[in-house]
């Protein structure tokens, strides 16, 4: 799967503009969370603001500092 790399300055700006899409941080880690009731079910699931949903995880690559993230999301960079 293609990723897009955010640098430190483009991944803050990223989550600011797309939490009404389900994305905030979680210390370094960038968290996309779509609300299901089957999140309770599965080991990618979050119960977050009273409801249950998945959740997508973006880690920091310490190295390079860059966060990889799918590139169906680069429509929203």
């Amino acid at each position: 799967m293609a990723k897009v790399t955010l640098n430190y300055d483009q991944a803050h700006a990223f989550v600011e503009k797309n939490k009404s899409n389900g994305f905030f941080w979680d210390q370094y880690t960038i968290v996309k969370w779509s609300v299901s009731n089957n999140g309770f079910m599965q080991k990618n699931g979050m119960f977050r603001d009273n409801k249950w949903g998945y959740s997508s995880r973006y880690v920091l690559d310490t190295s390079s500092g860059t966060w990889e993230i799918s590139d169906k999301y680069a429509q929203l960079v």
